[in-house]
């Protein structure tokens, strides 16, 4: 009796199981540039999809060659390549062409998504 409850109970989980459905996560990120300004802008990435963008406040931009894995998101923009530790929150930005003094560091934590972004990416 027990072994047919039993069966019972995982049949009718495994019906009403649906598969995982991943979300897009922001992060509200903080780099302090080599002259001492802060600049906060929000990234998004989606491990399923496997995407990466930056929200500015105004547009979103797109990574490419995007690589998420359990313990980093790695991006590349027009302007800079991005990486994001994700045990630490610790985030890193370098430069690409016009020399902004090298790597800058700053943080990301978790976050809603920010005011203004497309519905399709909250």
């Amino acid at each position: 009796m027990r072994l047919v409850t039993l069966l019972a109970t995982a049949a009718g989980m495994a019906a009403v199981a649906a598969p995982a459905m991943a979300e897009p996560r922001w992060l509200a990120c903080k780099v302090t540039d080599q002259g001492g300004q802060v600049r906060n802008f929000a990234v998004v990435f989606d491990d399923r999809r496997n995407t990466a963008g930056v929200w500015d406040g105004t547009s979103l931009a797109e990574g490419t060659n995007v690589a998420i894995t359990f313990q980093a998101v790695r991006a590349s923009f027009p302007n800079f390549t991005m990486t994001y530790n994700r045990n630490d929150g610790a985030f890193s930005m370098t430069p690409l062409g016009a020399n902004y003094g090298g790597l800058l560091h700053g943080e990301c934590r978790r976050s809603p998504a920010p005011a203004g972004v497309p519905a399709d990416r909250r």
